[in-house]
């Protein structure tokens, strides 16, 4: 039986994927560590704007729509304007206001200094835990913690 090898790019392009999979279904279950009274308000799956495909869409306590974009690692370039052009887009087709959440694991001062500018942002950063995908489940949806923990409160 041959067994089909895929080249390196594709197999590191899977596994970041599967990263990015458990970091959004861990932090679904943590919202109120990104923002006290924060509730998804999408069904589970990505809701689909102009501009792309949001992570995760959420309510505030004041009922106003939060879009969260999650990036597995450092913040890449680009990723403010995106999140930022969701915001935009889902604000304009509800008429609901929107405020735009960032996460990652860190954010270069550049990012730091650009998202002070956009009032209706907010940068969070976490810390992963304990995560080993290989041959084994992650920590069971039982676990109220689990691997992600956000640092307290968002970052300006």
């Amino acid at each position: 039986m041959d067994e089909k090898i895929l080249p390196k790019r594709v197999q590191t392009r899977t596994r970041i994927l599967s990263y990015e999979k458990e970091l959004k279904r861990l932090l679904r279950a943590q919202l109120e560590k990104v923002e006290p009274g924060l509730v998804a308000d999408d069904g589970g799956r990505e809701r689909e704007v102009a501009s792309g495909k949001i992570d995760i869409t959420a309510r505030d306590a004041n009922g106003h729509y939060v879009v969260i974009e999650l990036k597995v690692g450092p913040c890449p370039a680009g990723a403010i304007e995106q999140v930022l052009g969701y915001s935009s887009d889902l604000e304009e087709e509800t008429g609901i206001p929107c405020r735009a959440v960032l996460v990652a694991s860190e954010f270069t001062l550049r990012q730091r200094s650009a998202a002070k500018r956009a009032h209706e942002m907010h940068l969070v950063t976490y810390q992963v835990e304990q995560m080993d995908f290989v041959g084994s489940s992650p920590l069971p949806d039982k676990s109220p913690m689990g691997p992600l923990v956000p640092y307290p409160g968002p970052q300006r």
